[in-house]
C-alpha cells in the first residue's frame, strides 16, 4: 500500500434481540489484515426496507463520506446495506461519486476499482444481490404472514402468555455480546456501539449482571 486507507465499518440488523458483534468483528479483523485504519464503526437495528432519510446510520455514512474522511465502506454482506434496491443504488451511486468504494466481506468484491472507477460487471452483480435481498425479504414477511394464518386457524394463541416475565439469567442470555464486553471493560458507551444497542439497553445489563 502506498497510502494509508481509512474505512467505515457499516453494520446493520433488523431485530433487537439479533447479535450486532458478530460483524462487527469479522469487519475489524479484516480491516487489521489489510492494515485499513478504521475511522468509525456504524451500527444500527433497523429494517433494510426504510428508506435512507429515516435511517440515522446511512445519514451518518454518507457524511462521512462526504467530508472526505474514508476511502471505502466495508459491509459483511449487501443486505446490511439495505433490502430495499432503489435506495441501496441510491447509496452506492452517492458514494460512487465520491469517490467512496463498497466492500462486501462475503463475496471479496467492492463497488470501485483502485482507480475509482465502477466496473459495470461489478454494478451489474451489486444491483443483481440488492434485487435478492429485498427479493429474500419479501418472500421472509410471506411466510411469516403465511405462518401466522395457518396457526390462527388451528386455534393457537399467539404471541407471549400473560404473566411471563424473563428472568435475570434469561435476559442475560439474550444479551450474550453485551456481557462479554462489560466484562472486558468497555465503558457504556462503547459496548453500545459494538454491539449496536443502545446505552439503556447496556445500563439494563449491567445491573442484571450485579444481581
Amino acid at each position: 500500500m502506498t497510502k494509508e486507507t481509512s474505512v467505515a465499518v457499516f453494520v446493520r440488523v433488523s431485530k433487537g434481540g439479533q447479535d450486532i458483534a458478530r460483524q462487527v468483528a469479522d469487519l475489524q479483523a479484516y480491516s487489521e489484515q489489510q492494515g485499513y485504519i478504521v475511522v468509525e464503526t456504524i451500527s444500527e437495528k433497523v429494517s433494510g426496507a426504510k428508506k435512507n432519510e429515516h435511517r440515522k446510520a446511512i445519514q451518518r455514512l454518507l457524511e462521512l463520506a462526504e467530508s472526505g474522511a474514508i476511502h471505502k465502506v466495508l459491509v459483511t454482506e449487501i443486505s446490511r446495506l439495505g433490502r430495499n434496491t432503489l435506495e441501496g443504488l441510491k447509496v452506492l451511486e452517492r458514494l460512487k461519486s465520491l469517490g467512496v468504494s463498497v466492500y462486501l466481506l462475503n463475496r471479496n468484491i467492492e463497488s470501485l476499482s483502485s482507480e475509482g472507477k465502477q466496473d459495470p460487471i461489478a454494478k451489474l452483480f451489486f444491483t443483481i444481490m440488492l434485487e435478492f435481498a429485498e427479493w429474500e425479504r419479501e418472500t421472509m414477511i410471506e411466510r411469516i404472514h403465511s405462518g401466522l394464518d395457518e396457526a390462527r386457524r388451528k386455534g393457537k394463541t399467539l404471541g407471549r402468555k400473560k404473566g411471563t416475565v424473563k428472568t435475570n439469567e434469561q435476559f442475560l442470555q439474550d444479551h450474550t455480546s453485551v456481557v462479554k464486553q462489560l466484562k472486558a471493560g468497555k465503558s457504556i458507551r462503547d459496548v453500545a456501539a459494538i454491539c449496536g444497542v443502545g446505552t439503556a439497553t447496556v445500563q439494563k445489563v449491567k445491573k442484571a449482571m450485579a444481581t
